[in-house]
């Protein structure tokens, strides 16, 4: 019995941490006009607050990925800030609020708060809201 509850409380606690995206969410991402990168791993996140992702390519890198793919997107790069935004340029902080947007910058923190490799320090956050 004791060796079931350890097996039990293992298992637990491994999958507090393991998140996947769900169908729906990929679909609104998508729908929203936002490609994931792809070496991108997904680790929190809804429609409500968005969805935060972690890879380990450099965050210039990554930045540099989606204004290829995202061309047409305006560019906020404020208050050290880099968020692109499906909108016209000069948008404030608050309007953005109102704009599909991928934020993308380096944090430190995201492989203490999400259980991931040191190395996954790039922070990807994708918001839908049109």
């Amino acid at each position: 019995m004791k060796k079931f509850l350890v097996i039990l409380i293992l298992g637990l606690s491994v999958n507090i941490y393991a998140a996947s995206l769900q169908t729906s969410d990929s679909k609104l991402i998508a729908d929203g006009g936002i490609p994931v990168y792809s070496k991108a791993t997904f680790v929190y996140g809804n429609k409500d607050v968005g969805f935060r992702f972690a890879s380990s390519t450099p965050s210039e890198e990554v930045q540099k990925w989606y204004r290829q793919q995202l061309p047409k997107w305006a560019l906020y790069k404020e208050y050290g800030g880099w968020i692109l935004y499906d909108g016209k340029p000069g948008k404030g902080m608050a309007e953005l609020m109102s704009c599909n947007q991928v934020s993308v910058k380096n944090n430190d923190n995201l492989p203490q708060w999400h259980s991931l490799d040191k190395n996954m320090t790039t922070e990807i956050v994708i918001m839908i809201v049109k």
